[in-house]
């Protein structure tokens, strides 16, 4: 869905950007409780989940930071994110993944603050000004540079 969110910001069809968008985020909050329910839980689907939601936001950051939104910093710093999420976890040598309460909650902050501007386009709003979810990015480069650095010092 990532490219296609994309593509749709890029050429500003923010109504269909902001389906996309938010079918992503509903799939996404379904898919790990059916599959635990279902027992069908694996450690490489925890990977491939996670690994799909980075690439959804990276790409959906970028975009918008092309846009000049935002600083085109945040969505670099996701990926150095996730990536050393992925190692520092130790999922390459098929470690489960293990997440920080603050890697958490920059999580959901990314489709948060990636969220406002595709659903105010997408609606016609403007609730949150500009300076605000800049501000916002800049807050979450910073956290997410702390996280990395939290997850440094505990491995």
């Amino acid at each position: 869905m990532a490219p296609f969110a994309a593509l749709c910001i890029s050429s500003n069809f923010w109504s269909l950007a902001g389906l996309i968008f938010f079918a992503a985020v509903l799939t996404d909050l379904i898919d790990g409780p059916l599959a635990r329910r279902r027992g069908e839980a694996t450690k490489l689907g925890a990977i491939v989940d996670h690994g799909a939601d980075a690439f959804f936001v990276i790409v959906i950051l970028a975009t918008l930071a092309a846009q000049k939104i935002f600083t085109p910093l945040l969505p670099c710093a996701v990926g150095l994110a996730f990536l050393h999420y992925f190692f520092g976890s130790g999922a390459h040598k098929k470690h489960p993944l293990k997440a920080s309460r603050l890697g958490r909650y920059n999580g959901i902050s990314y489709f948060v603050l990636a969220g406002i501007p595709v659903t105010q386009n997408a609606l016609g709003l403007s609730w949150v000004p500009s300076w605000i979810i800049s501000y916002g990015a800049w807050l979450l480069v910073v956290s997410t540079v702390a996280s990395i650095a939290d997850r440094f010092r505990s491995s």
